[in-house]
Formats: structure tokens, C-alpha cells, sequence
């Protein structure tokens, strides 16, 4: 079995695989995009790939990404050796909307191990948590961004690049302070805002959109939220977030406050770190599964 994830807008469920698309005699039903299930491929025909659900259903391969060649349900656990560290367990359910693939994943993890290796290295130290952790939550905060960027610009310059999260602003759904860009004006001042703004505003340029007079909420690698500038204003008006050391130090910080009510148990831990709800228990799947792959990958 593999692990599949829809990636077009439809894809037809049917009872066995066809040769002509305009063949609808054997649909029962459909999947959309995003959906991930796990499934085996079975056989090529003139059309490509076809692949097989544990229900017996087609799926037209071109339809899939192939998220992992081996069932998270059928895969035993990377376990962690070294002494106090905390148990790296599976997945407790598939992962929805997983950004990266196993191939892009392991990419940005190497990358992450070239530039930043001994330093994330050092953060670990004396806590239950390896440094591979830390390249998962990469992978599932920025590296959907960053791995298109990191063979054309500097870790330096890929590191300021990172401001990201416009909820408040887009889409209205932002509970935690500040709520959007008028809430933050209201309480920190035009001036700090326009700082903010601006930075915002290359890293949407660099995607090729437009500027907006937004105050994005994500800052650096792991993106430390902008609710932090209550206690911390100077990470925002400093942009520490350029800056790996005070990257590593903030979601370091984060993780054994989180650790602190959820010992020995991992996913929970990483569940916290996100928020609550099933939002957060999808964060948490996602990274184990993350840190499953470079844990067997590098």
C-alpha cells in the first residue's frame, strides 16, 4: 500500500480502470482535491497509471501524487536511541494537505542539515527533542515555500524571506491579537506597521503578487506569530526572524513550555505547540509524518 493524495479538482472512484475517458458506466462515486487514502497501484494501461483503494476502487494515477510508498498504518516507527530523548512515534492519522511531499521534505531537511545543522544541533541539547524535529516543522511552517527557493538564494537571504500568514487581513478568521492590521495600528502605531508592511510586501513580490497594506502574523524558519510582540516587541522591530540563532531560540522555547504539560508524549506536544482543536492534531500528524521520512531519508 501507498499513501495517495488527490491533486486535481475531481477524481472518479470506479469499480475497475477504463481505456476511454468518456466511459462513465463504472463510476461510483468521487474524490476531491486534497484527499489523501491509501491505495496500491495495480496495473498500466493506454491511459497511465491506475491505482487500487483497500475498498477495490479505481483511481486514475495521473489524478495522485504518491505521498509515501509505504502505508503510515503498516510502517513501524522510527524510534529515537538516544538517551532522553522523547519516543518519535507514526502518525495517529493520515495527514491531511500534507504541503510537501517525501521527495521535497527530504530536500528541505538536507538543506536544513547543511546550513543550520550544528546549531539546531546545540539547541537540543539536554532536552527530549533531536534536531530532525526541528527540520520537520520547517517542512510543514515554510518549506512549501522555501524549497523552491533554496537553489537560487542564500539561507541568509532565504531567512528574511520568511513572512508569511495574512489571516486577519484575508480571510477574517484571525482569533489570537491582533486580529488584523487596524487592531495592530491601533495599539503599536503606523510607523512599525509600515515596517512590517514592507517586509510583507518583498516576500509577496518574491511569489510574484502584489503589495497589500497587511500586517502578516508569521515570522522567521518556524514562524513565531506576531501575538508574541506583547511580550517580545523587539524579535519584531529588531526582524530577529533574519536570523537563525533567534529563530531556533523562540520555537526552542516554545516546544519545552509545551513538553512541560505533555511529558513523554510527543504528539501531543507538537499538537500544543500548534494550538488545539482538529487543526492542530492534522499539524501534529503532519510533522511526525515529517519527521518519519528524514529520519529513514538522511
Amino acid at each position: 500500500m501507498a499513501q495517495l493524495k488527490v491533486i486535481v479538482n475531481k477524481l472518479n472512484k470506479r469499480t475497475g480502470p477504463i481505456t476511454d475517458f468518456n466511459d462513465k458506466s463504472n463510476i461510483k462515486g468521487a474524490v476531491f482535491k486534497g484527499h489523501i487514502f491509501e491505495g496500491e497501484e495495480k496495473l498500466t494501461n493506454i491511459l497511465g497509471k491506475w491505482y487500487c483503494d483497500q475498498s477495490g476502487y479505481y483511481y486514475w494515477g495521473e489524478g495522485l501524487d504518491v505521498i509515501s510508498l509505504t502505508s503510515t498504518n503498516n510502517t513501524s516507527p522510527v524510534t529515537n536511541s538516544n538517551l532522553g530523548k522523547a519516543t518519535i512515534g507514526l502518525p495517529k492519522a493520515p495527514p491531511e494537505d500534507l504541503p510537501l511531499n517525501e521527495t521535497q521534505c527530504l530536500k528541505v531537511a538536507r538543506w536544513m542539515e547543511t546550513h543550520f545543522g550544528s546549531k539546531c544541533e546545540t539547541a537540543v541539547e539536554n532536552t527530549p527533542f533531536t534536531k530532525q524535529l526541528l527540520y520537520a516543522i520547517v517542512c510543514k511552517e515554510t518549506a512549501i515555500y522555501i524549497y523552491k527557493w533554496i537553489n537560487e538564494y542564500t539561507p541568509e537571504e532565504i531567512l528574511s524571506f520568511c513572512v508569511f500568514d495574512a489571516s486577519g487581513d484575508a480571510n477574517g478568521t484571525r482569533k489570537a491579537f491582533p486580529e488584523n492590521t487596524a487592531a495592530f495600528i491601533k495599539k503599536y502605531g503606523q510607523t512599525l506597521a509600515n515596517e512590517l508592511i514592507t517586509e510583507a510586501n518583498k516576500t509577496r513580490a518574491l511569489r510574484g503578487w502584489g503589495p497589500k497594506h497587511w500586517v502578516y502574523a508569521g515570522y522567521g524558519l518556524f514562524q513565531y506569530d506576531l501575538q508574541h510582540i506583547q511580550t517580545d516587541q523587539a524579535f519584531f522591530e529588531q526582524k530577529r526572524w533574519y536570523f537563525i540563532d533567534d529563530c531556533i531560540e523562540k520555537v526552542m522555547k516554545e516546544l519545552m513550555s509545551k513538553w512541560k504539560n505533555n511529558t513523554n508524549d510527543l504528539f501531543h506536544t507538537i499538537k500544543a505547540y500548534n494550538g488545539s482543536g482538529k487543526k492542530a492534531e492534522n499539524y501534529a500528524n503532519s510533522v511526525l509524518q515529517f519527521l518519519n521520512w528524514i529520519n529513514k531519508g538522511i
